[in-house]
């Protein structure tokens, strides 16, 4: 190997070690209520204070299930940058159905905050334009009816979810079967930071 190599090996093992301490990782445990409802409780080595602060609000969130008379639950998590979705099923005995529950935190604060925090605060205009675009010019078999569009909806006139590729953008009453699905590459200027 000559000098050459190793400075790049180098500059990559220093860029990897960086991007891993700039984004938080959180893990997750399973704990159960004993109504048998399985919940998770957050694991935060940065900073134990966020990690509380999501765990009391990951309770609070669950108090109807924690006190129905049985329940099964189960959870995941998407995680991009320094912010978290977490997404929980309740399925109790007291409830008329299924219950899907989404919290997005932000692992800077530990505190439940909007998608909208996905964006510079600066570039939040530019954003919505992009993705009222794209909404516009999405294939009829999504749920873009139901977004009632002109290229002029606001934050609040729809419910966003990560998934792996971007967000998935719903109407703003609940989820639909075949939602818009936006692509981080198609975005990527707004947002806080890139990811990896």
């Amino acid at each position: 190997m000559n000098q050459r190599d190793v400075m790049k090996a180098l500059t990559t093992i220093i860029v990897l070690l960086f991007a891993g301490m700039a984004t938080a990782q959180i893990k997750f445990s399973d704990q159960t209520f004993d109504n048998g409802m399985k919940y998770p409780v957050a694991h935060f080595s940065k900073d134990q204070t966020i990690a509380d602060s999501m765990n009391a609000i990951i309770k609070r969130n669950l108090v109807d299930a924690e006190v129905s008379d049985f329940c099964i639950g189960d959870y995941g998590y998407f995680q991009k940058g320094n912010h978290i979705e977490l997404h929980m099923i309740c399925n109790c005995i007291d409830f008329a159905e299924t219950d899907h529950r989404y919290l997005f935190f932000s692992l800077e604060t530990g505190v439940l905050v909007p998608y909208t925090d996905l964006f510079d605060s600066k570039e939040r205009d530019k954003a919505l334009k992009k993705i009222n675009e794209l909404i516009s010019s999405a294939s009829d078999e999504t749920c873009k009816a139901e977004l009632t569009s002109n290229g002029t909806l606001d934050w609040s006139q729809m419910t966003y979810r990560l998934y792996k590729d971007g967000i998935e953008i719903h109407p703003q009453a609940g989820t639909c079967d075949n939602p818009v699905q936006i692509p981080w590459t198609e975005i990527s200027t707004y947002l806080k930071y890139n990811f990896l």
